[in-house]
């Protein structure tokens, strides 16, 4: 009978918190909604449709429709509502007034002969649902120097709700969010009333927010829910796969940490992907990774693989030499979502995130074959996700780079599960398959992880061990078949331009920092070190660098490994001060190890008394702060242009 009195727990949890749902979502909507929708700034994008690119003249930015367009207010509408409009209905001499017809998703039509200036339209609507939609219908026109065919002019509209009307739609959204939300933290184990209170805080912060602003936070609930049947969808399966793996590289994590590990990763995916698919947010580099994508829905896939405009990469991680080589197995597995449907730039976005998040299980696995405590292995996973710089790689977009990091762990963690047993048959092949996919996923990151990869080999060839021999060699010949397969499929093609372009311009830039030529405005050297210092926070440096010393005093295996993936963090800053722009590449490169770094200085902290405990406490607020912080700018501002 215990199993049914949990039962019976859980079940007056969900339908309280489902019911604590629907009345948040009441009380949101008494502060009577309100929401404005600037149609000229990318703040617009996701509530509007039909219109023409974006536009500016000297008093406003604004955007001409199409001859029919939408303009969606998500949480306002549930009662009589009033809307708004600042338009104008220019036309050229000689061409018709602009009439426009607006209807709604409810009985009502208007139709009215806008004037040629800017001036503002009302109009009052009946109750509906609180999704109000807004469809404009209008004559359009087009000139000589323009052929598009133009509407009438928006600058903004708003939408401003007069009597209280119940919401219905967040209601259902606020029950699912509460009952998804308690479930799967019953599901990490966590007990009924702390999840019960948890997911009441939560319930309430969200309507709070769906009170302050409606408009961006009615639109982004649905998507929330919608995140939580994702998460449960896939918990399972993963907690069963990482396990597995876990087995096969030798290491096992007690069911508490094994419990509290897969606590971290669902909290940055909900923190992490929950940012990127907010409606608001703009990727940097979606602009140029989507395309290539499309690319190969197109069948041009060749055009990735051989020297095209798209591996023209002369400025930046091309070492200033023309073509380079540019690995095109992200726009391959990003393809497929094309086929289906899926918004390339949203699934994009949530699978780099997923990827990101991800790291935490290599992260924990390299830190416990490393050290061999349970504890340490899980802080740096969470570590991990106390780093501002990822927060600014998911802004960026990075696609490709992050990709390339998350096969370099993979290959890691192999080189380190067969570290005990280096004379196993399968070695080589397991060594050369991890090899293959660091370097297949992004090349420039796989030159940084084959050239650690290298300088480990070397290190342990050096020791002259029987085993450290052992190893040199396995890691040695996976390389070369890693390299020789990723030769065959795209390598290959890039020799005379590497022969006639790369390597002259490699010594032409060697020459030229020499001889002082080109000076910059500051010493790169300095460039990287704000940058590093902006992205990783004074107090994490010290914590990284702290911890650095720990991980050399207390490894219990592969020293000669910490070694060669700290030299790259040396070698490639003097390829970026001296012959290209890596983009601080190398530094992304690092932020594994640097997590497991802190977690080590914040557990030596931790065990110094209560000094110690105070410091290691204040740290973890002072990051988790910094983090909310750049969470917020880089995920709902950065990109964003007024």
């Amino acid at each position: 009978m215990g199993w049914l009195r949990q039962w019976r727990y859980d079940l007056v949890g969900i339908i309280g918190l489902a019911i604590l749902g629907i009345v948040c979502a009441g009380l949101s909507a008494v502060v009577l909604p309100v929401g404005r929708i600037d149609v000229g700034t990318t703040y617009a994008l996701p509530y509007i449709s039909g219109f023409h690119g974006l536009e500016r003249n000297q008093q406003f930015s604004y955007a001409f429709t199409k001859e029919q367009a939408t303009v969606a207010f998500p949480g306002i509408g549930a009662n009589w509502t009033t809307v708004v409009m600042r338009a104008s209905g220019y036309r050229p001499d000689g061409v018709p007034p602009a009439v426009v017809t607006i209807t709604a998703d409810r009985p009502v039509s208007v139709t009215i002969q806008l004037r040629s200036d800017v001036a503002r339209y009302y109009v009052l609507l009946p109750p509906g649902d609180d999704h109000l939609q807004l469809y404009f219908t209008s004559s359009t026109f087009s000139t000589s120097s323009d052929s598009r065919r133009l509407g009438f002019v928006i600058d903004w509209v708003m939408a401003y709700q007069l009597v209280y009307g119940w919401p219905w739609q967040q209601s259902v959204h606020l029950a699912l969010i509460g009952v998804l939300g308690y479930w799967l933290m019953r599901r990490l184990a966590v007990t009924p009333m702390p999840a019960v209170v948890i997911t009441t805080v939560a319930l309430v912060v969200l309507a709070s927010l769906l009170a302050t602003f409606p408009l961006e936070w009615a639109i982004f609930t649905p998507m929330l829910w919608g995140l939580f049947v994702g998460l449960h969808v896939v918990l399972g399966p993963l907690r069963a796969l990482t396990r597995f793996a876990f087995v096969r590289g030798g290491e096992t994590l007690p069911q508490w940490h094994e419990t509290w590990l897969w606590r971290i990763i669902v909290c940055a995916a909900i923190i992490k992907i929950g940012g990127v698919i907010y409606p608001q947010t703009i990727v940097y580099d979606e602009r140029w990774h989507v395309p290539r994508t499309q690319m190969v829905l197109d069948g041009r896939f060749m055009e990735l693989v051989i020297p095209s405009r798209v591996t023209l990469l002369g400025d930046t991680v091309g070492f200033e030499g023309g073509h380079f080589p540019y690995s095109p197995l992200w726009y391959l597995i990003t393809a497929p979502f094309g086929l289906i449907g899926i918004d390339l730039g949203l699934a994009s976005n949530v699978l780099n995130t997923a990827l990101d998040v991800s790291r935490s299980l290599f992260i924990a696995y390299v830190a416990l074959r490393l050290f061999g405590q349970f504890g340490i292995a899980v802080a740096a996973a969470g570590c991990y996700h106390l780093l501002l710089m990822p927060y600014f790689l998911i802004s960026w977009g990075n696609w490709p780079t992050q990709l390339g990091l998350w096969g370099t762990l993979v290959l890691i963690a192999v080189v380190l599960a067969y570290h005990d047993d280096p004379t196993d048959r399968r070695t080589v092949w397991g060594l050369a398959a991890a090899a293959m996919l660091a370097i297949l996923t992004y090349t420039v990151v796989g030159i940084m992880a084959f050239t650690m990869m290298g300088i480990y080999a070397i290190a342990e060839l050096i020791r002259r061990e029987s085993l450290a021999v052992q190893r040199g060699r396995s890691v040695i010949l996976g390389l070369v078949i890693a390299e020789g397969v990723a030769f065959v499929i795209y390598h290959m093609w890039y020799v005379p331009t590497i022969v006639t372009e790369t390597l002259p311009a490699i010594t032409s830039a060697l020459d030229r920092r020499i001889a002082r030529a080109n000076p910059l405005p500051l010493p790169t050297p300095a460039i990287d070190a704000a940058f590093i210092i902006n992205h990783l926070t004074w107090p994490g440096i010290f914590l990284i660098v702290g911890g650095a010393v720990l991980a050399w005093l207390s490894a219990k295996r592969a020293h000669a490994l910490l070694v060669a993936w700290w030299s790259i963090l040396i070698l490639y800053s003097l390829v970026n001060w001296t012959i290209a722009d890596m983009i601080l590449k190398h530094v992304f490169f690092m932020l594994p190890l640097a997590a497991i770094c802190m977690a080590l200085a914040l557990n030596w902290l931790w065990q110094q008394s209560v000094p110690g405990r105070i410091v290691a406490g204040l740290s973890l607020v002072y990051l988790a702060l910094s983090v909310a912080a750049r969470w917020y700018h880089f995920i709902m501002e950065k990109r964003h242009i007024a």
